[in-house]
């Protein structure tokens, strides 16, 4: 899901992004952000999704305003939208200019860094890389403050850098040649090397780690990093939808260690959905449910899918598009759902476990334990296993077409309840949840102060771009903190 029109692309995500807490008109969003740069190559278009429904509150519309001002706060650092840095108004003072007299109180013109760490290095990692590098020298100029890659880690290898060696040596997604840079993958020894320069620079310099991976060996670590006073910024699910002793562990690491743990992008890539929600818990409001359209892939599978035509040909699209895994199952057991929801469950401070959310699996049972014949590719020979339950499935959207509906893979949480669900559900044409497009995400809030219409944020919550843009959001929220 990239985009050549990064920069367009930017806008519109920062605006998404202000828009989401609806506390100011269209108007006053998208004047707060015009000066705003590209530092963000994602999109999060809210605008389309309930403006013309009987349900649910856009984005952009007015709403609560005690609720709002504090969650528009929050999703402001949490996508990373930079203030201009021209002409100021008078009495306004910029970030590098208070910065400036920070660091002069302190002594001397020295420049507190972000010393970043970055584990994993594939689509989401080089292109967190490539933003972070390529905004580097706006990000100084405007806070006050510096970001600097010290080093990164794949699976096996992992090269450590100083002073601005990442600038040339990953540029562009490259990997130093040789072995002179590189050295076997030692996830403590680079936590330990972040620490050391962060402690070499200025004051006030900090160490951070962003985990890319969907593995749960750096999820394991989380603890002891934050409780040495290393942020993490994660995309990754396993730690907020893990064992919940661990998570309680992690959370107390961060307070003990003065540091932050941020994942944003964790449910909805580059959507602003955990920011929101943050900021409406912590202004007080009552949020009653969270329900959404949480898997970029099965929202393309029930956006696209009409009457008439087979659901085996649908996923064989979907697979043939990169859009599912490499086994198909993968998206469409739900599990991946199953985890954002346990983390949003989690947020509202349920103490749920991944295996207390019934998920209604669109994976036929007689294929669940299927294996494809030795030689066979396995994605495509599940989609012709697939097409013995065509039938059975052309009777689903058959009847939600009858009625009226639309079919929808969703997730939902019932605070009051304590409960949460995974399941495929129908739905009415004019509800928020059926004007998805393409392979969009959407999240409703349903609270004390947005009721009877509920929060809604939407837009693409998949891809490499927008979802390193969440990652970003959060890096500089740590940044704007030093």
């Amino acid at each position: 899901m990239a985009s050549n029109n990064r920069s367009s692309v930017a806008r519109r995500a920062a605006v998404a992004s202000a828009t989401a807490l609806a506390a100011t008109s269209v108007a006053s969003s998208s004047s707060a952000f015009a000066t705003a740069p590209s530092l963000l190559r994602g999109s999060a278009v809210a605008t389309q999704t309930a403006s013309s429904t009987s349900r649910g509150t856009n984005m952009s519309s007015s709403g609560p305003s005690a609720g709002s001002a504090i969650a528009f706060s929050a999703a402001l650092g949490a996508v990373g939208c930079r203030h201009a840095t021209k002409k100021a108004a008078p009495g306004v003072v910029s970030h590098a200019k208070r910065a400036g007299v920070s660091r002069a109180a302190r002594g001397g013109d020295a420049v507190p860094t972000l010393h970043v760490g970055v584990v994993g290095y594939g689509l989401v990692g080089k292109e967190l890389v490539g933003q972070l590098l390529d905004k580097a020298s706006a990000l100084e100029a405007d806070l006050g403050s510096k970001v600097e890659i010290s080093g990164i880690a794949r699976s096996s290898t992992m090269v450590l850098c100083t002073g601005g060696e990442a600038t040339k040596n990953f540029a562009g997604g490259a990997w130093p040649a040789g072995e002179k840079l590189s050295e076997p993958a030692d996830l403590a020894k680079l936590a330990e090397h972040l620490l050391a320069a962060a402690k070499a620079s200025a004051p006030g310099s900090r160490a951070l780690i962003v985990d890319n991976t969907a593995s749960d060996a750096p999820a394991e670590l989380y603890e002891s990093w934050l409780a040495k006073g290393i942020s993490v910024v994660t995309p990754n699910k396993r730690a907020g939808s893990g064992p919940y002793d661990r998570y309680e562990k992690i959370m107390a690491a961060a307070r003990s260690g003065k540091s932050r743990f941020l994942y944003e992008a964790t449910v909805g890539a580059g959507l602003p959905i955990m920011g929101p929600l943050q900021g409406l818990v912590a202004a007080g409001d009552e949020v009653k449910q969270v329900s959404g359209i949480f898997s970029g892939t099965l929202s393309y599978i029930f956006n696209t899918w009409t009457p008439g035509q087979k659901f085996s040909d649908v996923v064989k699209v979907a697979k043939d598009k990169g859009f599912t895994e490499p086994d198909p199952r993968d998206d469409l057991s739900g599990t991946d759902v199953a985890r954002k929801v346990t983390i949003l469950a989690r947020e509202l401070g349920l103490k749920m476990e991944l295996d207390d959310v019934p998920v209604e699996s669109l994976v036929p049972a007689a294929l669940q334990n299927w294996e494809p014949a030795d030689g066979d590719n396995l994605g495509d020979a599940f989609v012709k296993e697939l097409e013995a339950f065509d039938d059975e499935m052309g009777k689903l959207i058959e009847e939600a077409e009858a009625a009226g509906q639309v079919l929808r893979f969703v997730g939902a949480i019932d605070v009051k309840a304590g409960k949460a669900s995974v399941k495929l559900d129908k739905f009415a044409k004019d509800h928020p949840f059926a004007s998805t497009q393409f392979a969009d995400n959407i999240a409703a809030f349903d609270s004390k102060w947005y009721d009877p219409r509920p929060l809604v944020v939407s837009g693409p919550g998949a891809g490499a771009e927008v979802t390193a843009a969440g990652v970003f959001g959060n890096v500089y929220e740590v940044l704007k903190g030093l």
